[in-house]
C-alpha cells in the first residue's frame, strides 16, 4: 500500500468513526447500517470489529454498538 492509498482510505474510516460516535439511538445505528449496505462496503458489524482490533475505537463504544446491532 502506498501513501496515496492511505490518504484516500483514511477519510472514509474517519468519517465512519465520527458517524458511529454520533449514533445516539438504535434507529440511527440501523440507518447507518442500511446506508452502508446500499454501497459495496463491508457490513457495519465487520467495520466495528476491525476498528476495535485496530484500536481506532474504544472497547466501550464497540461494546455498545455491537450490543445494539445484536439485540435488534
Amino acid at each position: 500500500m502506498n501513501s496515496t492509498q492511505v490518504l484516500i482510505q483514511q477519510p472514509k474510516e474517519d468519517t465512519l468513526i465520527d458517524a458511529l460516535r454520533g449514533c445516539t439511538s438504535v434507529a440511527e445505528l440501523r440507518e447507518l447500517e442500511q446506508r452502508l449496505a446500499s454501497t459495496d462496503s463491508i457490513p457495519l458489524f465487520d467495520w466495528i470489529c476491525d476498528l476495535l482490533v485496530q484500536r481506532r475505537i474504544s472497547r466501550g463504544l464497540a461494546a455498545r454498538l455491537l450490543g445494539q446491532l445484536h439485540n435488534r
